[in-house]
């Protein structure tokens, strides 16, 4: 491979990979667009949201550290290449097989996040992904959604829900009304929101047959002591 070639090679080679990476950072934002658009129309979707957004960042954050070596890697041979054409020794073509190897995997994996974050079925597998954690239980699903109505219910009862648009209160923003009311605290709000997680994932149909006792106790728990509280007042 003669000198110009090479050049050639090492300075389209990044420029090539940089504008994919950029094609691929604009098309993240319309997918975390096209999520919040999704849970706006669903409130009972933002769990499995966060974690779609979650996995989202984490695997484009992977795939611009991989980018961002291979461009490095690339940018130093363009500067050694004369070095590179002049002699040949066995550095020379290791040097030229690391960067087919980089510059492969990268277009490779970021072709592959892209494959994977358009998919159809994406949302189903961070749900489904979500749901294999509470793989075990006593408790009968649709106990314990009969439950979770029943705290909805109370907490809905609440004076200060009742002055405000029902429509428009969603169940992380009565949580959070509930700490600011003292009627909860922080630790049982972060409890709820783990229980919320579950009811949303059950209502959307993931196979969680049964949920942990202790999970459906601590939820009957705090509704007993919302009712109470909106009772005294």
């Amino acid at each position: 491979m003669d000198g110009n070639t090479m050049y050639w090679l090492f300075t389209t080679a990044p420029q090539a990979i940089a504008a994919l990476v950029g094609i691929i950072f604009t098309g993240m934002f319309f997918m975390a667009e096209s999520i919040d658009n999704r849970v706006r129309a669903d409130q009972s979707l933002t769990e499995i949201a966060e974690s779609a957004k979650t996995a989202l960042y984490k695997n484009m954050r992977a795939v611009a550290v991989l980018a961002a070596i291979t461009i490095i890697y690339d940018l130093f041979l363009v500067a050694f290449v004369t070095k590179l054409t002049e002699e040949d020794c066995c550095w020379t073509e290791w040097s030229i097989l690391i960067f087919a190897v980089l510059n492969f995997c990268t277009i490779y994996w970021a072709l592959r996040y892209v494959f994977q974050a358009v998919s159809p079925n994406y949302f189903n597998k961070i749900a489904a992904n979500l749901s294999s954690e509470y793989k075990s239980g006593e408790v009968d699903s649709s106990d314990f959604i009969n439950h979770f109505i029943a705290f909805e219910r109370a907490a809905r009862n609440a004076p200060f829900i009742q002055q405000m648009n029902e429509q428009h209160v969603t169940i992380p923003m009565i949580i959070r009304m509930l700490v600011s009311h003292e009627i909860i605290n922080r630790d049982e709000a972060g409890q709820m929101f783990e229980i919320n997680k579950i009811r949303n994932l059950i209502v959307h149909g993931e196979p969680i047959e049964k949920v942990d006792r202790k999970i459906d106790e601590t939820l009957q728990e705090i509704t007993n002591k919302v009712i109470e509280a909106t009772q005294r007042r």
